[in-house]
Order: C-alpha cells, then structure tokens, then sequence
C-alpha cells in the first residue's frame, strides 16, 4: 500500500507542476484526484477488509 501512496504523491507534484506552468486547469484536477486516490484508497481498502471479516465471523 504503500507504494499507492509514493505514486500518487509523486503523480500529484508532476501533474500539479505541469499543469501550473501550462495554466491548464484540467491537468490540476486530475493531479488533485491522484493525490486523493493515494491517499485514501489504502485506508479504504483496509478498512473494507477488516469490515467484511467482522460480518463474516459476526455470522
């Protein structure tokens, strides 16, 4: 998981750089979502996990 999150920030600092210099709003955004995505998805993913092995022992 954490390679997810050095790639997203790596992808975030890369797009948000280019697309300040091209004044390219659309290339911001994106950069903006790989970052959330870096960020948020492991936590995510973990958490569903231990959320589905609770329901599956609860049962």
């Amino acid at each position: 998981m954490v390679y997810l999150e050095i790639t997203g920030l790596i992808l975030f600092i890369v797009l948000m750089t280019l697309g300040y210099r091209k004044n390219n709003r659309n290339m911001m955004l994106i950069s903006a979502l790989c970052l959330l995505i870096g960020l948020a998805v492991p936590e995510f993913i973990s958490g569903f996990i231990k959320g589905f092995n609770a329901a599956r022992q609860a049962a």
